[in-house]
């Protein structure tokens, strides 16, 4: 209804999907072959974005019950026709939880199991070309591509991620595809097999999700410690490469590299705390959580000593000591919080009056929003952003400047969607 003429991938698969996730799972525990779940699972379908932004304003409690969001839009694409990639969307760096982790395990199994790898092909005793096949009777016998990519919003997703709502959520959308918003996004473009694996996507993180307790945190936090440990490298290679390629001075270059290292800790104490809500006051769970963020402290020590090898060889000095300037010091002192109503938050940051001049993406404004808590300053919310940005790319995020950070800080706290503290 929403996308009119034509909406068969955008997004009558995602919706098509949701409701078949609703019968087989109904199905399964009437027929005694699925324990009943200990979380409620809501089935979503709404007016794109606009929805969820009038519920959470209407019913401004509703949140505080939710766990997380799992969303699906365009998943149903025929992907032999145009070129098409199904992207399984992580989390923004304000948001990284166990989600991120539970979405990288099964979406890599899929991606793994459902194209053709030579060393598997040979290693016998496995069908071809696949290693693990999932396929429908009446779809194709296409591979299934895709890939894991940093944040973009463009769908229902981002609602739940926003500012004071702030729940962990993953999506799939599929991209590029030729065929959105036109009448020509018809059945024939929809493939029953990318269908299936898509909804065993979700319907195994949901699955997981609807039984997760303090026996589970040792295996969350272990896996969410591991990739985590990939994305500290990403954001030691992003650190070298600014000390390596920045046109700033020196002393401007090792302010960014050690920001990025700072920052990814952050991230990733955050993302391991976000097993709290299953560990309880479980004994075990919170030893095994508390032994890896200690191990995560001492990856740092490391880090920031293998940075300062790395300056010393490229500059043929150790770095100075980082000072702010004058605008950094100010910035450090200003504290934002969000509008203590939702109402008040969503219907004032609409009335928001600043434009960088195209120059802060859109995506990192999201994230200015979004890593307000009323405990980072001014300075800590530009060099969380600055952090993703850089390491994300320039051409993913584009660039991140003080002054645009706090321009629309302090735009937002004139439209009293924000409060100074």
């Amino acid at each position: 209804m929403q996308e009119e003429q034509g909406s068969a991938n955008d997004d009558g698969s995602g919706s098509g999907n949701i409701l078949e996730l609703a019968r087989a799972f109904n199905k399964l525990i009437r027929d005694g072959k699925m324990k009943p779940p200990l979380r409620d699972i809501r089935f979503w379908w709404t007016d794109e974005i606009y929805s969820e932004y009038r519920y959470f304003r209407d019913f401004p409690n509703e949140p505080k019950k939710m766990l997380a969001n799992l969303h699906q839009d365009m998943t149903g694409a025929k992907q032999s026709m145009g070129n098409r990639v199904q992207h399984l969307i992580y989390a923004p760096h304000s948001r990284t939880s166990y989600l991120d982790a539970m979405l990288e395990s099964v979406g890599t199994f899929l991606i793994q199991t459902n194209n053709g790898f030579l060393a598997a092909g040979r290693q016998g005793g496995l069908p071809h070309p696949y290693s693990r096949p999932m396929y429908s009777t009446l779809g194709t016998r296409d591979n299934y591509n895709a890939m894991l990519v940093p944040y973009f919003d463009s769908s229902d997703h981002r609602c739940f991620l926003d500012g004071p709502i702030g729940l962990p959520a993953i999506a799939l959308i599929n991209w590029p595809d030729d065929f959105i918003h036109s009448s020509d996004d018809d059945l024939d473009n929809i493939d029953p097999t990318q269908l299936r694996r898509n909804s065993f996507l979700i319907a195994a993180l949901t699955y997981y999700l609807m039984y997760a307790e303090a026996d589970d945190v040792p295996l969350l936090t272990h896996e969410i410690y591991t990739q985590g440990l990939k994305r500290l490298a990403n954001d030691f290679q992003a650190a070298t490469r600014v000390l390596r390629d920045s046109t700033h001075a020196p002393e401007a270059s090792w302010k960014d590299a050690t920001m990025l290292i700072e920052q990814g800790m952050q991230r990733e104490h955050y993302a391991l705390n976000t097993t709290r809500i299953f560990a309880g006051s479980e004994v075990r769970a919170n030893a095994v959580m508390q032994t890896l963020l200690t191990q995560m402290n001492a990856k740092e020590k490391t880090m920031l000593a293998d940075l300062q090898s790395s300056y010393q060889q490229l500059h043929g000095s150790a770095p100075c000591p980082i000072k702010l300037s004058a605008e950094e010091l100010a910035a450090s002192k200003k504290i934002p919080a969000n509008a203590v109503v939702l109402e008040d938050y969503f219907g004032n940051r609409g009335k928001v009056n600043f434009s960088s001049g195209g120059k802060l993406h859109g995506l990192m404004v999201e994230e200015v929003y979004n890593f307000v808590d009323g405990k980072r300053s001014y300075y800590d919310i530009y060099k969380a952003a600055r952090a993703e940005a850089l390491t994300g790319g320039r051409w993913y995020y584009g660039a991140v400047s003080l002054s645009d950070v706090a321009g629309l800080l302090d735009a937002a706290a004139a439209a009293k969607a924000l409060v100074l503290k």
